[in-house]
């Protein structure tokens, strides 16, 4: 959904919608519902927003589908590009460097929520908090019960260590 900046109202705009987002790029379209109040002083346009959306992601534990509730809102500036001055190099302040830039008058919503979305998901999603995994041996999902594996397996890298700690063990006796 794209905005065009000169449409925009001295009162604002209040803006309604559902919008399909993509947050994984081999994944279907999570729908987020999102309300907006642009705001426009001169060129320069104020987003405020509210999103919610059920993101399905990839447990990071086990791989299976999770499904993550966001609730957030947010509040972004933005300027036209090229209007930033016409000096070449700058030092950019904090109050610049959360200022966005649009381009021929026109303001892409789709992609501000996508990126509001994207900074709000967890890195590392998890389907439930008690999530077991998968066996680092056979692959088993451990939520669904144990596995069998001998976990007594020593990395072949780590066998001078085996060594090492018999030595401390001797001492201590």
């Amino acid at each position: 959904m794209k905005i065009h900046v000169p449409d925009i109202p001295e009162e604002g705009l209040l803006h309604e919608a559902d919008l399909p987002v993509i947050i994984n790029d081999h994944a279907v379209p999570d729908i987020a519902h999102v309300i907006l109040n642009i705001t426009r002083f001169g060129r320069r346009v104020l987003i405020e927003g509210a999103v919610k959306i059920m993101v399905t992601a990839k447990c990071s534990r086990c791989l299976k589908d999770a499904s993550l509730p966001m609730d957030l809102t947010f509040r972004e500036e933005y300027l036209p590009a090229g209007e930033t001055g016409k000096v070449k190099e700058q030092e950019l302040t904090n109050g610049e460097l959360d200022i966005g830039f649009y381009k021929n008058d026109e303001l892409n919503v789709t992609e501000l929520v996508r990126e509001q979305v994207l900074l709000a998901a967890p890195m590392k999603p998890l389907c439930k908090d008690e999530c077991r995994g998968l066996c680092a041996f056979c692959g088993k999902d451990l939520n669904e019960g144990p596995c069998g594996c001998r976990k007594e397996e020593t990395d072949p890298r780590l066998a001078p260590l085996a060594k090492f700690r018999e030595l401390l063990k001797d001492r201590k006796e």
